[in-house]
């Protein structure tokens, strides 16, 4: 508080000086002048303005002199406060003359100094305060201990030192050697709109600049006031922090948009992979279905060509039998041109068996290219072909019935499983669920991608999947991703849901009838399917590090309703 009581002080000295400058004008300092002859014109125009400059400022200071006498003037007294002290209310008044005001009727000012009167009010606003005291007014002190020495200076010389400047202005007018574009003048302080004194002090309640003299008024004189400069520091480190708080939040920021250009550059490079994935399995469709196909083209080109030939030998046989049949017409033509008759009836025995020459024709099987062989059901038969090229195959699921729970029940073939309403006597092992209805397949998979189908038409409450081989098996059992379960389910026949915490709801357009469990290994993948349509219903991503198995559960109903049976199914292909 000493501190800040200092810089005040300061602050009122600076305001001493302003009030004398305001009272006496401004001197001007000699500058250097650059030669140049100044117009008449220009020099009785700025004479003009000097001299409305300084009747300015003496109208600025007589009326803030007066305004700042009536402040610091005693409601009791009507003099300037003497040794000013401040009521709890806020009200100053000279010490002597509120100690005159307590001790009762009397002259003001003659009351011992503290001591409370018969109510102890305040004589402005009539408040009572606690207790009667009374704190110093330093400020208020400095303001007016500034304020008198002023007003004595100014009695004692201000003639002499206005006749001063105004000599000083007249020889600088006479100067004939003047600067007509003088330098631009240093900033002026601001100055408040009100009192027309410069802006000193900083009100932290209201966080506006004010003067001295609206420091000292009833709207700020209760609050917390500050000099400039200390105000600059003070929000300068406030502002620092908020720097380093604003800092740290950009970095966070900036964090997250780098996550996000991650995320951005993971998903491209995963769509880029899922992209050459698809292009290569229809490669390996489109190969197998061109090389299909040009097996076919080229056995019906061979056949094409077994016909061609054998057309051809049959044409080889009818141009002979062509050549011969013309040989006797020409023969026949010839003897019937013979003019002389002896010649012609000479060999006519001859000619005449010759003429009777009959066509021998060919044997002809019609050539035919076999329908059949060539069209029919070409896609199913292709389909037929293409079952030796897919993979995964689907695979042969068995149930284990090590692991079953007592009270599930297998057939012989160990494909369909179903709760039985008794126990089972079966010997325990730690491979065997005993809470939990529930079993493994037989399979197990380390390596490569797996498929199999499994039938869940009636049943109401089932959950399949996959499972880690070091699953817990005793006991109660969470099927979640944590625990080395990946699952789907269904609930009470009306609810299917994917095995996360929690659950996450899928909302189908059709019941499942059968369900196709997919087992990428390496890629860590477990995606479920609706296995007659092969709509895609979920897809867990996982990193697999252990041998994993088939799982399922066969979820209990209630004591009358007995749930329906699950059934491995293996697609004949």
């Amino acid at each position: 508080m000493s501190s800040t009581q200092k810089d005040v002080k300061k602050l009122q000295s600076a305001y001493l000086q302003n009030v004398e400058k305001l009272n006496q004008g401004f001197r001007l300092e000699n500058k250097a002048r650059r030669p140049k002859e100044t117009p008449d014109f220009l020099r009785k125009s700025e004479k003009q303005r000097k001299t409305s400059t300084k009747t300015s400022q003496q109208h600025v200071s007589r009326t803030s002199t007066q305004r700042l006498s009536r402040d610091l003037t005693c409601s009791i007294c009507l003099d300037l406060f003497k040794q000013p002290v401040s009521l709890p209310c806020d009200h100053t008044f000279c010490q002597g003359c509120i100690a005159g005001y307590w001790a009762g009727p009397g002259v003001p000012g003659q009351g011992g100094p503290g001591t409370p009167g018969p109510e102890g009010s305040c004589p402005q606003c009539r408040k009572v305060s606690p207790g009667q005291s009374y704190r110093p007014n330093r400020i208020v002190a400095n303001i007016v201990e500034s304020y008198s020495q002023g007003l004595l200076e100014e009695e004692n010389g201000p003639g002499f030192r206005l006749r001063e400047v105004e000599e000083v202005e007249e020889e600088e007018e006479e100067v004939e050697e003047v600067e007509v574009e003088e330098a631009a003048p240093p900033p002026l302080a601001p100055r408040c709109l009100r009192h027309h004194e410069e802006l000193k002090l900083y009100c932290e309640e209201d966080q506006e600049l004010v003067c001295l003299v609206c420091g000292i008024s009833q709207e700020h004189r209760s609050h917390n006031l500050l000099c400039v400069q200390e105000a600059e520091q003070r929000y300068k480190a406030s502002l620092n922090s908020s720097i380093d708080s604003l800092k740290a939040e950009l970095n966070s920021a900036l964090r997250c948009d780098r996550e996000a250009e991650e995320e951005v550059k993971k998903l491209k490079e995963h769509t880029a992979d899922l992209k050459q994935r698809i292009e290569a399995q229809f490669s390996d469709l489109h190969q197998f279905l061109y090389q299909e196909e040009k097996l076919l083209q080229v056995k019906l080109k061979t056949e094409e060509r077994r016909e061609l030939i054998r057309l051809d030998e049959h044409k080889a046989l009818l141009c002979v039998e062509i050549s011969r049949l013309q040989g006797a017409l020409q023969e026949v033509e010839e003897q019937l041109q013979e003019e002389d008759p002896f010649t012609l009836l000479r060999g006519i025995k001859t000619l005449l068996q010759r003429a009777v020459v009959k066509f021998e024709r060919p044997l002809l099987t019609p050539p035919s290219l076999c329908e059949g062989r060539f069209a029919g059901p070409l896609q199913y038969r292709v389909w037929k072909s293409l079952k030796g090229s897919l993979y995964p195959v689907p695979a042969p699921i068995t149930f284990n019935s090590s692991t079953a729970n007592p009270w599930l029940s297998l057939t012989s073939s160990l494909t369909c499983v179903r709760y039985q309403t008794f126990n089972r006597a079966v010997q325990d092992n730690p491979h065997r669920f005993n809470a939990a209805l529930s079993l493994l397949g037989s399979q197990g998979f380390t390596h490569g991608r797996h498929y199999w189908e499994v039938e869940v038409h009636s049943s109401a409450v089932w959950t399949l999947g996959v499972a880690r081989e070091s699953v817990d098996r005793k006991g109660v059992i969470k099927a979640l991703p944590t625990n080395g379960f990946w699952t789907l389910s269904l609930s009470y026949g009306v609810r299917y849901s994917a095995g996360t915490a929690p659950p996450t709801v899928l909302v189908l357009e059709e019941p499942l009838g059968r369900v196709a469990v997919y087992l990428d290994y390496k890629r860590g993948l477990v995606s479920f399917y609706n296995a007659e349509s092969m709509t895609h219903l979920y897809t867990f991503r996982e990193r697999f590090s252990e041998t994993l198995y088939p799982y399922f559960h066969l979820g209990f109903l209630d004591k009358v309703h007995e749930n329906e049976p699950l059934k491995v199914f293996t697609p004949k292909i």
